[in-house]
């Protein structure tokens, strides 16, 4: 059962997107005093922009001969409402992050703005086996201070993110942060990190519940995080869960194949054997028109609106749990993939949304990196290419996914994941079993406190050899 359901992910999960597009190469230095590096990289960009970019036809016309900035002519280039395009200028270190491979302390936290300059981070949650729980760090714990220094709006991301660092960590009275004179020191380390941090079969009211919190749609490297994922399908379907929660709450996204797998384990089993429209892609129009008239399934016909580069459908599983309805607990960290596993569900069964309205993004980025051999440098961009949509057309969320039942994710009083406690949790066993674990309400957002920016964590989403059409 497990080797037949690999050999079909294998046809369609998303690792490292790698794009190739092939180029002649151009005079760079004609007619321009930039250096030459300069001119390459802008070159590069140009070229793969006004190629693959979703909103190619709304590019400024701009000579790239005459921008001294590799990655400010990149964002100049961006359509107005795209936030989600981005660049870096380490390929390496982006390709070995999209298998959860990074240089990390495996601590994932908030920043909260406290006082009018006075930053705090609340602990999402650490992984297992990682430095942060290894220290005894845990979900929940608020950082107050990084190397004696108190967090500001100028300095928290830049002390947050050394490679290592000093914490101190306060508690919360009720009314004031208490430093609480613990000090963890953190070196971050090469950590492939496993997105399936919490899953088990809860027994509640009667009812077997699986419970699953997953961080990223990732196969690893060798795809030890798929089998992870498989494993813990089997055994759901082992025990026989009855309803299942799957905890999205910090999952930024990551493979659309991937996600289709997922909901092709948790949707009816109809949907699943009929291998029923998960979600239709839109490129621009140049790709459009090419994946439809391309014969990429070698059957002597052009594919159409079938082309697996348009449209994916749910993949057989021999894990299906042949739900009815399945439940999601989400906040603004759920976005992409996440959104997508949720959305491409709808038109088959009930999906429960619990927490706060989602992310909001409809749309899916490949990895572009040099396409001469040798490379001339080691730079990456990711660019939206892809709009999608489920079966019934449901798209263009860019305000997020509002929940069914809004339940806040307080992390002043976060709890372990799956304890009852939990109030997103609670609503979540209130739902399908009527009968709520908690005693009193759950607790609002404190006033006092206010979200800010934090660098959202690069993610794959879609593997595909581009070839050069212009």
């Amino acid at each position: 059962m497990k080797r037949e359901m690999k050999k079909i992910v294998l046809l369609v999960v998303a690792l490292i997107v790698l794009v190739a597009i092939p180029a002649c190469e151009k005079e760079t230095n004609n007619g321009s005093d930039l250096p030459k590096e300069t001119l390459i990289l802008n070159n590069w960009i140009w070229e793969g922009m006004n190629e693959v970019y979703l909103w190619e036809a709304y590019i400024p016309d701009i000579n790239w001969r005459e921008e001294p900035d590799p990655m400010a002519f990149f964002h100049k280039l961006l359509f107005e409402e795209d936030r989600n395009s981005w660049i870096v200028d380490d390929y390496e270190k982006l390709a070995a992050m999209f298998d959860g491979v990074e240089t990390a302390t495996g601590m994932s936290a908030d920043p909260q703005l406290y006082t009018e300059n006075q930053i705090v981070y609340f602990v999402e949650y650490v992984t297992p086996g990682s430095p942060a729980a290894n220290s005894g760090i845990m979900r929940g714990d608020i950082i107050y201070t990084i190397d004696g220094q108190l967090l500001t709006k100028d300095n928290y991301r830049d002390l947050y993110y050394q490679t290592t660092a000093n914490f101190g960590f306060a508690d919360w009275d009720g009314d004031a942060m208490v430093p609480n004179g613990t000090e963890i020191s953190l070196t971050a380390i090469q950590l492939n990190q496993n997105p399936v941090i919490h899953d088990e079969v809860i027994d509640y009211q009667g009812q077997k519940i699986g419970y699953l919190v997953y961080t990223q749609f990732t196969t690893g490297q060798q795809g030890e995080w798929l089998a992870e994922l498989e494993g813990v399908f089997e055994e759901y379907k082992s025990v026989g869960v009855s309803d299942v929660v799957v905890d999205l709450r910090y999952n930024p996204g990551g493979s659309l194949d991937l996600s289709a797998y997922m909901a092709a384990s948790l949707a009816p089993v109809a949907a699943m054997e009929d291998t029923a429209v998960f979600v239709n892609l839109v490129w621009n129009d140049l790709y459009n028109n090419y994946w439809a008239g391309a014969d990429l399934d070698n059957d002597g016909a052009a594919d159409g609106l079938e082309s697996y580069q348009l449209r994916i459908r749910l993949p057989q599983s021999n894990l299906n749990l042949n739900l009815s309805t399945v439940y999601f607990l989400t906040t603004k960290g759920t976005a992409s993939a996440s959104e997508s596993l949720m959305s491409g569900l709808y038109p088959y069964m009930n999906v429960v949304q619990i927490g706060t309205t989602t992310y909001g993004k409809c749309y899916a980025s490949i990895t572009v990196d040099d396409w001469e051999e040798p490379k001339r440098h080691n730079w990456a961009m990711q660019p939206i290419v892809i709009k999608y949509a489920n079966a019934a057309g449901f798209t263009d969320f860019v305000d997020g996914i509002a929940p069914d039942y809004q339940v806040e994710d307080n992390l002043l009083y976060a709890k372990p994941f799956g304890s009852l406690e939990d109030p997103l949790l609670a609503k979540a066993l209130e739902e399908i079993t009527g009968v709520s674990p908690l005693v009193k309400k759950s607790i609002g957002p404190d006033t006092r406190f206010q979200s800010m920016p934090v660098p959202r964590k690069p993610i794959a989403e879609w593997q595909v050899k581009i070839p050069k059409l212009k």
